[in-house]
């Protein structure tokens, strides 16, 4: 089993920008928790964290009539390709030192 530290951060009104994940649903993040393994310090394809989970309000990206609703997105360092890139900077921000 591998060793973690888990960071859970409150972002509500800090401005950061809007997930469009997967052109399915676009999420405002209002809490952001990154998972970081101990045993690994470096980078792997520039992530940081090995995972990340944004948790905010969410709404259609192709225009659904239904109101806001929350969801939490996961992002996972295998799949790099679905980490918008402020958020792989934000996760090497906040690595825990």
């Amino acid at each position: 089993m591998t060793d973690t530290i888990t960071v859970r951060l409150d972002v509500r009104g800090q401005g950061l920008p809007e997930i469009n994940y997967r052109n399915k649903r676009i999420v405002t993040p209002e809490t952001i928790t990154f998972v970081y393994l101990i045993d690994n310090p470096g980078p792997v394809n520039g992530i940081y964290p090995a995972c990340a989970e944004v948790t905010g309000r969410c709404r259609s990206a192709r225009g659904s009539t239904q109101g806001p609703r929350r969801t939490t997105e996961c992002f996972y360092r295998a799949w790099p390709d679905f980490w918008p890139a402020w958020l792989i900077t934000f996760g090497a921000e906040h690595r825990p030192r």
